[in-house]
């Protein structure tokens, strides 16, 4: 009996090992790569190119988990492709107990539902190709762990209208943010010293970019196609000075060197973040610190500026996220102001009465024009506003007489009360049909103004909205429109297009 009982033993554990043995080898077999066509791989890489063995990549877990597919690499978890429908995704931070620390090649490539993606701060890398050709993708956010961003990583994408670059970041891969036409401007860091080939190509909406001296090359064609209205923010004796010369491009020399923190600066520190509160210096080209007593500088306090009428010019650095009420208000002599894609909010009054302002660029960070934000900035002749703000509100651009156009982006729905109250020089504006309202007096007294274009979205226009703007006015509306209406009940002249 005894020795039946070994014999079966014996043949059930000859069983499990040839099972156990036959288990492996199925559960690993060898794989053709998809990208050389290299046949007969067992290995985790393919012999020829390096492509991971799909046999390494697992499934995530369940819910918002399962859209992901991830391969262990050195003891962290790479994201290597997204199955998820898109829309706003926030990338984990773990999975299955690894930190995730790389968005891998090509893993979000030809999602065309992606709308935003929030990317956690384990990551350090973003590869190649990696949200390549999300036509839908407007925001990224990209934490301060991020060190390296590969090439083509947001190549077409055609929605995109900004980006922040952390600090972090020092390598730029080529064609990086090619074809991105609605990205309107871009702040690159201190830590970055070469920008790669065509990195910026064919963003024909792009009207600024900051380049840092610590930039000691720039790549070929890496502005091409990037329209006429852009100008590229350098450092004096830069070599994105003479890069800029060679290729002839438009560019704005920064001043060198901010004003001392101790005697210049008064701040306050909110969230372990330093806010100016007060400037106490001499005025000149003004550069704002980024950092004080080793506090990042995160916002500019209301009337921090006030009245400072040796200001001529000011550049914010890209630590700051927002710019207080009355912030540089009444700084008569401030000519030119440069905001860094960092700022979310500029509150109202903010650069109201700066009579020397002649242009000025609104990152497409921000997402609504304040009351009385540009107010009786009576120099100001051209203005960029982003395709992500929304509305327009009272008092915005009034009195800012020097204004001969403006474009009113397709994201607005309102303008508010006096908006354009008489700027005088203004001749044209379309009008776009994601507008609702039209506020009160909101083009009351632009002489020049000849055209109008009032969509039939518009269901309400205030009082006044167009008096004043002289015999040449003609307002294009559409027929049985709310324009057409208001038109004959004004007696302006309209024509129905």
């Amino acid at each position: 009996m005894r020795k039946t009982f070994k014999q079966a033993l014996a043949a059930f554990l000859s069983l499990l090992v040839v099972f156990t043995v036959c288990s492996v080898a199925a559960e690993n077999p060898a794989w053709d790569c998809p990208d050389c066509e290299r046949k007969g791989n067992t290995g985790n890489y393919c012999g020829g190119c390096g492509h991971p063995s799909p046999w390494i990549e697992s499934e995530a877990g369940a819910s918002a988990e399962s859209d992901f597919r991830y391969r262990i690499e050195n003891g962290n978890a790479i994201i290597t492709k997204y199955t998820g429908s898109g829309g706003k995704v926030v990338i984990p931070s773990t999975r299955d107990g690894y930190n995730v620390t790389s968005i891998g090649y090509e893993a979000f490539s030809g999602c065309s539902g992606l709308t935003s993606v929030t990317i956690p701060d384990s990551v350090t890398s973003i590869g190649g190709y990696a949200f390549s050709g999300c036509e839908s993708l407007t925001g990224v956010t990209i934490p301060d762990s991020v060190t390296s961003i590969g090439g083509y990583a947001f190549y077409m994408c055609t929605s995109l209208t900004s980006v922040s670059i952390p600090d972090s970041v020092t390598f730029f891969g080529m064609f990086i943010f090619a074809g991105c036409t609605r990205l309107t401007s871009v702040d690159i860091p201190e830590s970055v010293s070469s920008i790669g080939n065509h990195a910026f190509s064919g963003c024909s909406g792009l009207t600024s970019v900051t380049i840092p001296a610590s930039v000691t090359f720039i790549g070929n064609a890496a502005f091409y196609g990037c329209g006429e209205d852009l100008v590229i923010n350098v450092s004096k004796g830069s070599y994105a000075v003479d890069y800029c010369k060679e290729q002839g491009l438009k560019y704005r020399v920064q001043a060198m060197e901010a004003a001392s923190p101790e005697t210049d600066f008064e701040y306050s520190i909110e969230d372990g973040n330093a806010m100016i509160t007060k400037y106490t210096g001499p005025g000149g080209d003004v550069v704002i610190p980024k950092t004080l007593n080793g506090y990042n500088v995160a916002a500019i306090d209301k009337y921090a500026f006030y009245g400072c009428e040796s200001l001529t010019g000011v550049t914010i650095p890209n630590s700051v996220t927002s710019i207080g009420e009355a912030a540089f208000n009444k700084c008569a002599s401030l000519s030119s102001v440069t905001i860094p894609a960092s700022v979310t909010s500029i509150d109202g009054y903010a650069f109201y009465g700066c009579e020397s302002l002649t242009s000025v660029t609104i990152p497409a960070s921000v997402t609504v024009i304040k009351e009385a934000t540009f107010n009786k900035c009576g120099s100001l002749a051209s203005v960029t506003i982003p395709a992500s703000v929304t509305s327009i509100s009272r008092y915005a651009f009034a009195g800012c007489g020097s204004l001969a156009s403006v474009t009113i982006p397709a994201s607005v729905t309102s303008i508010g009360d006096y908006g354009f109250y008489k700027c005088d020089h203004l001749t044209g504006v379309t009008i776009p049909a994601s507008v609702t309202s039209i506020g009160r007096y909101a083009f009351y007294g632009c002489g020049s103004l000849a055209g109008v274009t009032v969509p039939a979205t518009v269901t309400y226009i205030g009082v006044a909205a167009f008096n004043g703007c002289g015999e040449k006015l003609v307002i294009y509306v559409s027929e049985d429109s709310y324009a057409l209406n208001y038109c004959v009940k004004q007696e302006l002249k309209y024509e129905i297009r």
